[in-house]
């Protein structure tokens, strides 16, 4: 527990001098100037869709910095010759990508509290990303090490944001219709937006909230598993 403690401690001293966890500090600003300018309802229908997009969106954009910082920096291999297993290595990474998760919920949910006197279940919220967190890391971690530089990171970012993201969006500003929820919770962000707009607004949907927990729950361990694990291990021998 000690080394997993240290390689923790590390990863978010890296978060900091990669300029990571200021950028993510940053961006939820620019939300909290965003919230200042919208009347009640105007903020309480877009705090989901801002939280989703720093735990899906940006936590993959800057996991993949990370990664890519470490791997002009030789950081990696070098990680892999200390006494510690890549799993550990990657359950640190995880952690540190939900530490800037995690600091985003937080930030807008109190600029929230404070600019509107808007509450709502902060433990359900801190639950849904979590487990929406943990999935897009392992999404993130998949496109940066199948990708050469951070250049073509931002590609397959922006190839999974057209199917996946947009029409998440389009279905929150009522532009595609209801009816068509359960097809749309195929796409993991969508998943991790309909759990987190449920607990911001607290209207559940029992079976789409266990279903979607469920989904990228399981989407998370066989990402992991089958090509996190195997590709990090191999991106890390070649260097």
């Amino acid at each position: 527990m000690s080394r997993l403690t240290k390689l923790v401690v590390g990863e978010l001293k890296r978060l900091v001098r990669y300029k990571i966890l200021p950028v993510s500090l940053a961006t939820a600003i620019v939300w909290i100037v965003l919230l200042l300018f919208l009347s009640e309802n105007e903020a309480r229908e877009i705090v989901p869709l801002l939280i989703c997009v720093d735990v899906a969106a940006m936590s993959i954009l800057l996991l993949g910095a990370s990664h890519h910082f470490e791997k002009q920096e030789g950081t990696i291999k070098t990680m892999m010759v200390m006494p510690v297993s890549p799993g550990q290595i990657l359950a640190a990474k995880t952690v540190g990508s939900m530490v800037l998760a995690v600091e985003s919920a937080v930030v807008t949910s109190a600029a929230l509290f404070f600019i509107h006197r808007i509450t709502f279940n902060y433990p359900v919220l801190l639950l849904f990303v979590v487990i929406a967190g943990v999935a897009h890391a392992a999404i993130g971690f998949v496109f940066s090490l199948i990708s050469r530089d951070f250049t073509s990171m931002l590609g397959l970012l922006l190839a999974y944001m057209f199917p996946f993201t947009i029409p998440s969006i389009l279905f929150s500003f009522g532009i595609i219709d209801a009816k068509y929820e359960w097809l749309l919770m195929v796409s993991p962000y969508h998943s991790a937006s309909y759990l987190i707009t449920s607990a911001v607004t607290g209207d559940y949907d029992i079976a789409m909230v266990l279903a979607g927990c469920l989904y990228l729950t399981v989407l998370a361990a066989v990402l992991f598993k089958y090509a996190v694990y195997p590709m990090y291990k191999d991106n890390a021998a070649r260097g």
